[in-house]
């Protein structure tokens, strides 16, 4: 049986399947005497306190072993166990209603969550897992259970599979013995995705029912590169894997072998290779693939862990002069906050925006909240007098919100000045170019931006009216599309005229399928997943740039994005000549249904 799904986390990896079986407490609707409800609110803070113990106990086994960022996320795990939305809730509707505490903490909890799936926002939808840990835990302690279950005793290379993993549950794991996750839910953003990326183990999510095709004991197959999972291979299939295994051993040997060489076309035309982060302890990994510099950070993370609580300027210093330090003398591109005031968990339900991936965020959200924006502002200006440091707004839509941007960050710097502070003297200041009005603007806001980064996700998002985590138009997002071709063309030739940097951060970066048309559009700067440099660096190496621009100059004239991929394909064949992905995978044995 073959299940195809989305790769989160690269690499190929077999095992037995330990079905992980996360069946909810039974709850039932208890009514309680008004002389016992004192009781039975006790039992709510009596569970409390032990769950706090537990995810403390864990918040030190994830910080052991991947890094304080990632363990961060039990630190919202605490904050929701004193969240008045979550325990006050409760204990009022065990007053009022006289009932069981489990009954009342479960009516409170499934209307939180409801609240979350309403979120547009990947990220932040993804996070109403941390409160179904959290409600899961506690309701796992009213039914009298101290010990949850341990998957630290494994025996054999194992495949975890489960409807959805929670952090608790990743950290149980014995990761010297799981070789894989699978999950039916969960995405790009979700926190299995991110620790599994971290600790370097192949990970496959969205596999709809995988859960319950599968048996514990089962043999399976995972390709975490592309999303493919094999249930009880045959033989045939068994041998192939052992070869993909040898195969993409000697593709990643190969690749680290070039991991000094340049990035330059055949036509010798130098091409930077920078990294995407969003949690400081991916740095080493993004230095040891070659780096040359970061080309976006993502500060999301330093407010979504310690959310409801805001960083403060020194946390924003701290975390950034840390950065610069490291990377110099290589740039840091700072983006600054891309979140909307939903991210914090007690104003989920008070805030009722139907878009909010169309609402109020990124510099929209910052410019109408200054007591969040200037803090990130003066911690960003303080380290950009440690190391080479940019500044990027993100989603600017026009001239008007960048002079906005600019003069908060004018003013946050005389303030500094003022009180003794250094700040760098050439701070350069850049902008996404990730919304279409901004890409047909790009002419004016060049004169105004010290840089371009393009952000592709959003801008063929916005570009094409789609929803790009929607599995029903996953058809419809089309990389090749002849109106963003035309977007980006104008974007770079927009920097050009006015003598400023232009660089991509958006996924298409990585794709070494694309790299032809970014090349041939005139792009010189991509930045990409650190995993993704040593790949892109390697197809780089094979590409004539004069080619590819002659190559574009037709493209622009195709009308459909079928017409422009064929071109693509037929010009710049993967190497070998096949139409297989560039990175290798399981081989095409494996990989027929």
């Amino acid at each position: 049986m073959r299940v195809s799904a989305i790769g989160v986390s690269p690499g190929l990896a077999s095992g037995r399947a330990i079905l992980l079986d996360r069946r909810e407490t039974a709850v039932f609707r208890v009514p309680i005497p008004e002389g016992d409800l004192a009781i039975e609110i006790a039992r709510l803070t009596e569970a409390r306190e032990v769950a706090r113990g537990q995810i403390l106990a864990l918040k030190d086994r994830v910080a052991a072993v991947v890094g304080e960022t990632f363990a961060g996320v039990f630190g919202a795990h605490l904050l929701i166990l004193d969240d008045p939305l979550l325990i006050s809730g409760t204990e009022e509707i065990i007053r009022t209603e006289r009932v069981n505490a489990e009954w009342a903490l479960k009516l409170v909890a499934e209307k939180l969550l409801e609240a979350f799936q309403r979120i547009g926002d990947d990220y932040l939808r993804e996070r109403g897992g941390d409160l179904e840990d959290v409600h899961n835990r506690l309701q796992g302690l009213l039914a009298g259970e101290r010990h949850r279950h341990e998957l630290s005793e494994l025996t054999e290379d194992s495949v975890v599979v489960a409807r959805s993993l929670s952090p608790s549950d990743a950290a149980l794991l014995d990761h010297e013995r799981v070789v894989a996750f699978c999950t039916d839910v969960g995405g790009r953003t979700s926190h299995i995705a991110i620790l599994a990326s971290a600790l370097q183990i192949p990970a496959v999510v969205g596999t709809h029912d995988l859960s319950a095709r599968v048996a514990t004991g089962d043999l399976l197959l995972v390709d975490g590169n592309r999303g493919l999972v094999l249930v009880r291979p045959s033989e045939t299939e068994l041998a192939s894997y052992r070869q993909a295994c040898i195969e993409f051993a000697q593709h990643e040997r190969e690749l680290q072998e070039e991991s000094n060489l340049p990035a330059t076309t055949l036509d010798g035309q130098d091409v930077t290779l920078m990294a995407n982060i969003e949690f400081p302890e991916e740095l080493d990994v993004a230095l040891r693939h070659g780096a040359k510099g970061i080309g976006l950070y993502r500060s999301e993370f330093l407010f979504l862990s310690r959310s409801p609580a805001l960083p403060t300027e020194e946390d924003h210093y701290a975390v950034y002069t840390d950065l610069v330090r490291r990377v110099a003398p290589e740039e840091t591109i700072i983006r600054t906050l891309d979140l909307g005031g939903d991210k914090y968990f007690h104003q989920v339900l008070a805030r009722n925006e139907s878009n909010p991936v169309m609402g109020l965020r990124a510099i929209r959200f910052c410019l109408r909240r200054p007591e969040i924006f200037r803090p990130q502002l003066r911690g960003l200006l303080r380290a950009s007098a440690e190391g080479n440091l940019k500044i990027m707004f993100p989603l600017v839509s026009g001239v008007g919100e960048l002079r906005q941007a600019r003069q908060v960050l004018t003013e946050c710097r005389l303030e500094l000045e003022a009180e003794g502070h250094r700040v760098a003297s050439d701070l350069k200041v850049g902008i996404m170019v990730e919304v279409p009005s901004a890409a047909l603007t790009a002419d004016h806001l060049a004169r105004e931006a010290d840089f371009f980064s393009i952000g592709t996700n959003d801008l063929l998002q916005y570009c094409l009216a789609l929803d790009r985590g929607n599995e029903s138009l996953a058809g419809l997002y089309q990389p090749f599309h002849p109106a963003l071709l035309r977007l980006l063309d104008g974007v770079v030739r927009a920097a050009r005229r006015a003598g400023i940097e232009v660089s991509l951060c958006g996924e298409l970066g990585a794709d070494p399928g694309a790299l032809p048309v970014l090349l041939g559009l005139g792009l010189r700067r991509l930045s990409m997943a650190p995993a993704s440099i040593p790949e892109i660096r390697s197809a780089v190496r094979h590409i004539e740039a004069a080619r590819a621009e002659r190559m574009v100059a037709d493209l622009l004239e195709m009308a459909t994005a079928e017409e422009i991929e064929a071109r693509v394909r037929a010009e710049f064949p993967p190497p070998g000549a096949s139409p297989r992905p560039y990175y290798p995978g399981l081989p095409e044995a494996i990989e027929a249904p």
